[in-house]
């Protein structure tokens, strides 16, 4: 089976605001089977404007990615986020061979 991802980008503007939901985020992600692949909070963006913060997530499933952002859990934790960051979540999956 296909592993799903959230691709996420953005900026955030309040570093210290972003403590809660990031010590938040990082215990829900063992609760949901979830691994961080990527963290780069100043990526050197060469095209468009993203915002200079990238993450990957990875998760069993195309399908458990999207359970996981759908979650009461991980809508507590976007009220976290909101007020410091402007991201963007993009759900996926790996490319396979068929």
């Amino acid at each position: 089976m296909a592993k799903g991802y959230w691709v996420c980008t953005g900026t955030i503007h309040t570093p210290l605001g972003m403590v809660p939901y990031i010590s938040a985020f990082n215990s829900w992600l063992d609760a949901v089977g979830a691994r961080l692949l990527v963290r780069d909070l100043f990526s050197d963006v060469r095209e468009g404007e993203p915002g200079t913060v990238n993450v990957i997530v990875e998760f069993e499933s195309r399908e458990a990615a999207l359970a996981a952002y759908d979650s009461a859990e991980y809508q507590k934790l976007i009220e976290l986020r909101t007020p410091h960051s402007d991201l963007s979540v993009t759900i996926t999956e790996e490319l396979t061979d068929h």
